[in-house]
Order: structure tokens, then sequence, then C-alpha cells
């Protein structure tokens, strides 16, 4: 493994990284790549073989909570280690960078290699998917929804902290910039009631503490999308009336995504949460 060597992806790397995800069937990861180059909580890797990209990986600082996430190895070189010296370099940068709790979603195939680095199963995201509305859904009573404004951010980061326990200020406000939606309390002070951020890929942060609001969230989201279009919904496990509801609703599961940790268990409250930015970031 001497020629091996693990550093900073670059602009010029992301061609290779789509292409090293294309050959194993993965999508093509070039907006996310591209987002997570311009986010300062997130430290995309490349390993390199020759000069060669063999290997991905990304750390995102969501303190006190660190996601690992994209870690990709070129066929041609599985078994060699790559894979295990990635996550262990994005471990040390995350734990440097203050994150006391580590966080993945593990495909089946990376799992056993997480849980020798000691990594515990502690819940699963039920990934679910819609298809576009043709009509706009009525918002629940007594609330009403318009588009967020940047005097809305600092009380979407708040009820964010809350739900998922992390600081995803960065992440967010980068989707802000590209349009969402605040459900806010229909009274001469309004509170915010939940919020809708679309994400790459058809996910979406949505996040909102009462039932009502996260499924009017997630049916708005399937109104604004083109037609023939659809969005997914990342609900954890322990948020089981979601999950129920939504496939009661015609909502149909992709893929149950494995949550690890490694560290202190997360204060969160995972029964707010309706969608992901995606399974690199949670």
């Amino acid at each position: 493994m001497t020629s091996f060597e693990i550093r900073e992806m670059t602009p010029p790397d992301v061609d290779a990284a789509v292409a090293l995800a294309l050959a194993q069937g993965w999508r093509d990861r070039r907006l996310f790549y591209n987002m997570v180059l311009r986010l300062p909580s997130c430290q995309p890797l490349v390993g390199t073989l020759d000069g060669r990209v063999v290997a991905t990986g990304l750390g995102v600082v969501s303190r006190p909570v660190g996601w690992i996430g994209a870690i990709v190895v070129a066929v041609d070189q599985r078994r060699r280690g790559f894979g295990r010296a990635m996550t262990e370099q994005i471990c040390e940068r995350l734990r440097v960078a203050g994150c006391a709790t580590l966080s993945l979603e593990a495909t089946d195939a990376g799992r056993p290699l997480y849980e020798r680095l000691g990594f515990r199963l502690t819940t699963t995201y039920h990934q679910l998917q819609a298809d576009h509305l043709d009509e706009p859904p009525v918002p629940p009573d007594r609330a009403r929804v318009r588009m967020l404004t940047g005097a809305d951010l600092p009380a979407v980061l708040e009820l964010d902290r809350l739900a998922t326990g992390e600081d995803r200020t960065a992440a967010l406000e980068d989707l802000a910039t590209a349009g969402g939606w605040v459900l806010l309390e229909d009274s001469p002070r309004p509170g915010l009631r939940g919020f809708l951020l679309p994400a790459e890929r058809a996910y979406g942060a949505v996040i909102a503490p009462r039932p009502r609001d996260g499924i009017y969230l997630l049916d708005l989201h399937r109104y604004v999308i083109p037609a023939g279009a659809h969005v997914r919904a990342g609900v954890p496990h322990d948020h089981a009336a979601g999950w129920h509801e939504l496939e009661a609703r015609g909502w149909h599961e992709t893929w149950r995504a494995p949550r690890m940790l490694l560290g202190p268990d997360v204060d969160w409250h995972p029964e707010m949460i309706w969608g992901q930015i995606n399974s690199a970031m949670g």
C-alpha cells in the first residue's frame, strides 16, 4: 500500500470520482460533489494509486456529530485495505474537527468493515418514494405556507438542531439559496411549524414536530416537482408512526439504510424527521 495516497478532493477530481461510482452501479454524483466541494463543513477525499483515483470518501462536520459517506473503492482494487484506510482517515479528521459521535449509513458490503472499526447499529432509515401530485395540498388547520426568506433561517436552524441533535448550518444555508418553504402558525405571532428544503436527487430536508405538518410538507414537495418526477423521504425507524402513515398513503419503500454510530448516542428527536439531505449527510 506504499503507493496508495489519500488527499483532499479538488474540482479536477470530480470526473474521476463520478466515473468511479458509475462503474459500480451508483448514481451520477456530479451535483453532489459540486455541493460538498463548496461547503466548509465537508471534507471530500480521494485515494490515489500511482496517480489514479481508486477511492473516494467524505467527512461532514455537523458538531457534535460527524458523518461519513461516499466511500467507494474501485472494483479491481478491493480487499487491499483502501476502504478501511479511507474510513480511518475520515474518522480522524472528524475527531480533530470536534465531532464526538461519528455516524454513517451502511451498505451491506460496507457494514462488516464498520463493525470491525467499532461502529454499532442504532436505527435504520426507511427510504420511501412517491410521485408528483397534480393538485396542491391543503395546509393543515391554523397553518400557512410561504417561501423561505433569510429572516427565517435562525428559526429553521434551531428547529433542525432540536430534531437532529446536530449543527447542519452550512448545508441548510446552501440548500436555502436554491429556495425552500416554511410552514407557519397562522396567528398574529406566527411560529415555525416545519420546513422543506429540497435537496439533490429528489431528497429534501423536511423537519416538522407535528405528523400532519410533516405529511403536508412532503406532499408540497411532490406538488412542486415536475410531472413525471418523484420525491424521496428518509424517515428513521424510530419514527414508526411516520413511515407507517406514508406507506398507508401509497409511498413505497426502496431501501432500508442502517445507521451506525461510533461514540456517544445522539440526543435527537427522530419523530420530527421526515426527509434527509442525503445518505452521506443525514
